[in-house]
This record gives C-alpha cells, structure tokens and sequence, in this order.
C-alpha cells in the first residue's frame, strides 16, 4: 500500500488523534504563537508553518508513491515525546512541552507508515523546529558573548576611523551621548530569523547537501558582521548628528535595513556556492517504491497490493489505537494531576526591618506590569544598613506553585535585560547557622557601576545553585509530594574596587538573616 492509499483509506483513524492532540495542546500552541506575535525575535514564527507546508508539497508527487511499512520504533519515539512533554509540563519548561508535539508527530509517522515515509518528511518536520522559541536562558548565554563580540569589533573600527569612543562593557560612551549595544543589535535576534530563512533558501536551491550547509553555516557571521555594520553606523551618526541620529526612527528604520543587508548577502553566497549541478529542490531517491518496485520484487503489482492491504487490515486498528490510548492516558493525567498551593509560613508584610545590626532605610514595592510578568506569590524587596555603614539590597520572591503563581525569572535573563552584563560567576556553598547554603556568586556591571550578587533558589529544604537543577527538583517535588512550591533569594552589594569587602558584607548579611528567613519559607 502506497503513502495516498494509506492516507485515503485510514483519514478517518488519523482524523480521530487531531482532537486529542488538541486536548494536550489546546494551550501549550496558542501561547506558544502569542510569543510570536509579542516577541520580535520570533515573528518569523508565523511564516514557518507555511514554508513547512510548502515542502510537504513539493515533495507529494514522490512521497505520495511510497510503500507503507509500519515501524514498531515509532512507538518508542512516541512514548518518548509523551515522556517529555509531561516532563516539561511538571516542569513549567515551554520549549520542552513545544518541542514534544515535533517528536509526537514523527513518531505517529514511523508508527503508522515507516521509516521511507518519515524520510521523505524529515525535512517539513524538521524545519518546525525554528517555530518553537529557544529558553531565554540558552538565548542569553549566545546574546551576552555576541554583544560583548561586535562591541569591540565595532569600537575598534570607529576607533581607527577617528571617532572618539570609549567601551565599557557592551557600553559605547561617546563625547557627547552615551549607547547601549542591546541584544537587537548583538546579532542574536536576526540570526534566530536568518537561520531559519537560510534553512528554507538552501532547501529552494537545486544543489548538494554540502552547498547547502555552506549557505546556512553563512547565515551566523553574516548576522553578526551585518549588526556591527549597524552599531558602526550608529556610531558615525552619533558623533556627526547626536543622540536624535541614534535613537527613533532611524534605529528602527537601521534594523530594517540590516535585515535587509543580511538576507541579500545570503543569497549572494547561495548564488556563489549553488553550482551547476544537484538534483531537483529537496529529491530523495525511493528505492523499490511504486509500481516499478512492485515488478522488480517478482510479484505482481495485484498480489503485492492484496498482501499489503491484508496485512493492513490486521494491525491497523492496533496501529491507531494504541497511540489514541496513550495520548488519552497524557490528556488525563495532566488535567486531573493538580500541585497544591503551599502558603508562605508568614506574610512578607511581616518581614522584620530590624535584624541584628541590619535595619531597613527603605523598601520597594513593584507596580502591576511587573508583578504580572513576575507572577510572585509574595515578595519582599528592601534595602538595609549594617552597623558599619555598609548598604545591602534583599530580594525574596516567593512562588506558591498554584495556577495564579509563575516560574522564577533568572537573574542570568533579568540582569541582562535590564542593562547589565555578567563581569564574572561561579557556584558556591556557604555555612550558615541552619547548615549549608548552595550559592551563585556574580559579579554584574550597568554603566561604571558594579554590584556582587549572592543568590540561590529554595525549595523545601533544599538551596540550588542552577536552573537546571532547580527544574528537575521542581519535577521530582511535583510527583512526589504534588507541589511545586519555590523561592528566590537575592542578595545585592554595590561596590567600586572592594570586591572581597562587598564579598565579606554579603555574607554576613546571609547569616544574619539565615534563620529570619527560615521562619517564612515552608518545609
């Protein structure tokens, strides 16, 4: 039986799974394309479904001829994804549960029709991927180097065409303006849609598997070199013109323009690397398929077709339900699994302002946009006075775990969103009077200031020093005790020179405060 006949004869078994799926993902997708439509790294989102779908059809007319050999492999590969779309559902981790529903396709494609099917659709597949955005943290760990990369490049070519400029970071200090070098202009946010345009365009060209990895390997340094073009400019008009030349229309109209630049420089490598050669847009060959497989198999194509649809006959009922059954099984366990709101001991209200030598000179509250991005449960952000003169600031978001509670927003996301840039981390343990504290010590710099940060994430009885670890605890509390309860602990010192000074002051404060914070953290 061929992929059409299989398509036609069973449309109303695969017609079946689509509200199922819609049941697991019925909010996992549309939140997933509100990223899009928010986030202008990933607007390109809205175009790679259809470009997806337009290499589906063109390779129809060969993929449409077939042979269908189910592949038991397809039920693990399926398992797989149902594995990890409810772990990253326990988790509250959005790329894994979006990611999934690639995997859960595939393996209903190798389940139900084989693996020269699921060859044949490797591509359309695989390129969905681009649609899903990337986690913030692994987009910040790309975005902070790149920025840091094209300031200096940047500087350094000002530099020797005469232009008065200082860098301080991914700061740009000019005589009379000073510049910030975001992450649109880091290369990371073109880069994020030139991929996956470099992608689509190598896959137009009628070329080599070779050429076209050339074309989509082009695709990163031209992004980067195209955004320090943008800063260089920038550059040029701030010093001639001022900071009206930087900012406004102009540093908008410049990002059009560079993604501009960028898409005509890689069509000029494809033009260049294409050659002559290669066979047509996306063609895999299909051995032993269609009716001239049939005749060189020695068996008529009337026989073939009764055996095929014969052995059809007999598991594909099994072939469609167990998928059904096991997505059913997901659809259940996540709407009737629910983790319990666990209150904070006390209200952060009550948080005392005087502790040992510390006392508080002054508190901040958040307004409601960001309180409605940070989804706390209840917070405490102040700042204190050592006896010795010297000022800390405490942060202390507290997360429920109930529906109205969100996840906890690193610091490795925040402090760079909001302008400044990681001097230096490691990871650490501090002895404290309850025991031990697994710490993250950070150094961050905004301009010419500079602040230590001492920060850990807390759930129950447990201090985690990193993100990843703080999302499998997150799992493993979830199944095991149905909650997802969590804390973030932020310590911050200003300094100027005296790192081991703001090091020493931090870390009295901890101490000083480990049992206060005891007292409002549930077990």
């Amino acid at each position: 039986m061929t992929f059409q006949e299989a398509l036609k004869r069973y449309r109303l078994h695969m017609l079946a799974v689509i509200p199922l799926l819609a049941g697991i993902y019925y909010l996992i997708v549309p939140d997933m394309v509100m990223d899009w439509y928010k986030d202008e790294n990933y607007s390109h989102g809205f175009l790679v479904p259809l470009i997806a779908g337009y290499f589906f059809w063109q390779r129809w007319p060969e993929l449409k001829t077939r042979l269908v050999k189910p592949d038991g492999l397809g039920l693990v590969v399926l398992v797989l994804g149902l594995l990890q779309l409810l772990l990253g559902w326990l988790a509250s981790e959005y790329f894994t549960m979006r990611s999934s529903l690639l995997v859960l396709l595939a393996g209903m494609v190798l389940y139900w029709f084989g693996r020269e099917i699921l060859k044949g659709m490797a591509l359309p597949l695989g390129f969905l991927i681009f649609m899903v955005p990337i986690p913030y943290i692994i987009y910040d760990m790309a975005a902070f180097p790149l920025k840091l990369f094209v300031t200096k490049v940047s500087v350094a070519f000002l530099q020797l065409s005469g232009v008065v400029v200082m860098r301080e970071g991914n700061i740009l200090a000019f005589p009379n303006i000073t510049l910030e070098v975001a992450d649109a202009c880091s290369g990371i946010r073109s880069l994020l849609s030139l991929l996956a345009l470099a992608v689509a365009y190598a896959f137009f060209l009628q070329t080599s598997n070779l050429r076209r990895w050339i074309i989509i390997a082009s695709a990163v340094p031209i992004a980067i070199a195209t955004n320090a073009l943008r800063v260089i400019v920038t550059g040029f008009l701030a010093q001639w013109w001022g900071a009206k030349a930087a900012e406004g229309f102009f540093h908008e109209f410049a990002g059009l323009m560079v993604f501009a630049l960028a898409m005509a420089l890689l069509v000029a490598v494809g033009a260049l690397v294409k050659g002559k050669g290669g066979g047509s847009v996306g063609s895999v060959e299909s051995v032993g398929s269609g009716e001239a497989g049939k005749r060189e198999s020695g068996v008529s194509a009337s026989t073939l077709d009764r055996l095929t649809a014969s052995t059809d006959a007999r598991i594909s009922a099994s072939r469609f339900a167990v998928p059904a059954v096991l997505l059913v099984v997901a659809i259940l366990f996540m709407h009737l699994h629910t983790d319990r709101a666990v209150p904070a001991n006390k209200p952060f209200s009550e948080f005392p302002r005087q502790v040992a030598g510390w006392t508080m000179t002054d508190q901040y509250e958040f307004s409601a946009n960001v309180l409605n991005v940070l989804k706390a449960s209840d917070y405490v952000s102040r700042q204190y006075k050592g006896a010795d003169g010297s000022t800390v600031n405490l942060y202390v978001g507290y997360h429920s775990g109930g529906k109205d509670s969100g996840g906890i927003h690193s610091p490795k996301h925040c402090l760079p969103g909001s302008g400044w840039y990681e001097v230096s981390t490691r990871r650490d343990t501090l002895s404290v009077p309850g025991g031990s504290l697994n710490i993250v010590r950070a150094v961050y710099q905004k301009d010419s200031n500079k602040e230590l940060f001492l920060y850990w994430f807390q759930m129950m009885d447990k201090s985690i020093s990193d993100e990843y670890s703080l999302k499998l605890t997150e799992i493993q509390h979830s199944i095991l005790h149905q909650r997802r309860d969590q804390s973030f602990i932020r310590i911050s010192v200003p300094f100027e020179g005296d790192e081991a000074r703001a090091t020493a002051t931090a870390e009295a404060f901890i101490r000083d405060f480990d049992m206060v914070l005891r007292e409002f953290l549930p077990k």
